[in-house]
């Protein structure tokens, strides 16, 4: 009896880590594939590494997390906003219980999920995500790419409601931070720049507008120079 235990244990084992070896081969394929511009290649990867993950760890997994919010990258990119929507919900809901509200993954989760939201102009709801994210970020990370993201992001959309002033200083900060840590000629300081142009237009600043304008064509002529 306790041999037949044994073997059967060995067995899951063996079986359970086939599985793991299935999804890793699955999941790490979808990104490149997406970087490439294979778009449908990646998409039938995702569900297959989410197919393998639910089937090997369980639809709870952090593993299963990994699978949906690469499908759902692969959604947003392709402006399927919806169904993108539902599935970072959906990691969301299972990092948030895993992991916590506070930890690293899940708070970059709910900055993906608010720019699905902003991108439907659910502007409240990603706020709400916005507000969440900055702190735990400036915690977490410092000044950083992952900082300034969610600075430009919180004022990009205060900037879709026409709230001006109250989207300048987060643009602001998220600038000079990119500048910091990315350099002054980087295609993200240009998208900041541009942003910030908008505000200063709105407000009746427009020789400023007009400087952060020919600052990011500038930059962008640059990088497209490089290319």
């Amino acid at each position: 009896m306790f041999l037949k235990v044994i073997l059967c244990a060995a067995l899951f084992s063996a079986t359970a880590h086939a599985g793991e070896n299935e999804w890793k081969a699955l999941n790490d394929q979808v990104i490149p594939q997406l970087q490439s511009g294979a778009f449908k290649q990646a998409e039938q990867l995702a569900r297959d590494s989410i197919q393998e993950a639910e089937k090997s760890f369980g639809a709870a997994h952090p593993n299963t997390a990994m699978s949906v919010s690469n499908l759902a990258l692969v959604l947003r990119l392709q402006k399927r906003f919806v169904e993108s929507e539902k599935l970072y919900r959906r990691t969301l809901a299972i990092r948030d219980k895993a992991l916590g509200a506070a930890h690293p993954t899940t708070a970059l989760t709910m900055l993906n999920l608010a720019d699905v939201l902003q991108a439907q102009k659910k502007y409240a709801e990603a706020e709400k995500l916005q507000r969440t994210v900055l702190p735990l970020f400036e915690k977490i990370h410092g000044e950083d790419t992952k900082t300034a993201t969610a600075l430009n992001n919180l004022g990009a959309n205060l900037l879709s409601q026409a709230r001006h002033k109250e989207a300048e200083p987060y643009l602001r900060r998220a600038l000079a931070m990119k500048e910091k840590v990315l350099g002054s000629m980087s295609p993200s300081v240009a998208h900041t720049l541009n942003n910030l142009a908008e505000v200063c237009e709105s407000l009746g600043r427009k020789d400023e507008a007009a400087k952060h304008r020919a600052r990011a064509v500038e930059i962008q002529k640059q990088v497209s120079a490089k290319a």
